[in-house]
């Protein structure tokens, strides 16, 4: 029998993340509930009320992670933080690696949306844009879904064949960017593009893509960086303004 999707109300206030490996131990992310409470805490203290949890979609690597499996290790999740008097608001969700049998396997397995909204959270890694990639995308817009491409500053065929990328923007797909990319640990070429991608106003959204305590911190600088050279407007909307105007609304 199929979890019930419940999807708690949406905080009046606050920062909320919408790429988060938070569940405890399904993929690289967090390992144990300890350290899941850890990333709420710290998470907590820059702002933040709640986090949409965006396991790994990656059959190959992680087959369990299905859409029936994902709602209920959130449901059990929420369990835990209130037996532990942790007060933080949590919502399903899922990271879909991009391949190009993918759409078989979600008919099979269902598509993880980001909080029982139509929008898909999705990555690919290539160094050139394979030539299924838009016959993938024009998949979930055929189907309803809102795609949104995370992370493409990170990604060497962004650089290389940065048209490619404009033909998604024309699709209609939308761009998440990651707060580490700007701190520069990810190397120059995503320091760079994600100024640029910025200043180019290409992000939708921008997020945390938070897995473990120790790697918090940086992704933390990366939102203070944000601030500090684009201003607080810049960094309320792509945190408070856009997660709920552009895929929480349906919970406001």
């Amino acid at each position: 029998m199929t979890k019930p999707l419940y999807l708690p109300p949406v905080p009046a206030l606050g920062r909320i993340d919408i790429h988060s490996h938070l569940l405890p131990g399904i993929d690289d992310g967090c390992e144990d509930i300890d350290q899941c409470i850890d990333c709420i805490n710290q998470l907590k203290a820059v702002g933040y009320t709640g986090t949409i949890c965006t396991p790994h979609i990656i059959p190959d690597t992680f087959p369990d992670n299905t859409w029936e499996n994902i709602i209920q290790w959130v449901a059990d999740l929420r369990v835990e933080l209130a037996n532990r008097s942790v007060d933080y608001t949590i919502w399903p969700g899922g990271e879909i690696n991009l391949q190009e049998n993918m759409p078989d396997w979600l008919e099979e397995n269902g598509v993880p949306t980001l909080a029982g909204s139509n929008r898909v959270l999705m990555d690919h890694w290539a160094d050139t844009w394979p030539t299924w990639f838009p016959t993938v995308i024009q998949w979930f817009i055929d189907k309803g879904y809102q795609p949104i491409l995370a992370h493409p500053e990170r990604v060497r065929c962004t650089w290389d064949e940065p048209e490619k990328l404009d033909e998604l923007l024309d699709m209609g797909v939308w761009l998440q960017g990651n707060f580490l990319s700007i701190v520069g640990e990810h190397g120059p070429a995503p320091d760079q593009s994600v100024r640029q991608f910025i200043e180019q106003q290409k992000y939708k959204i921008m997020a945390m893509d938070m897995h473990r305590p120790d790697a918090l911190p940086s992704r933390i600088d990366g939102m203070a960086i944000v601030q500090k050279e684009y201003g607080s407007p810049t960094l309320d909307y792509f945190t408070v303004d856009a997660p709920r105007q552009l895929i929480l609304k349906h919970l406001l």
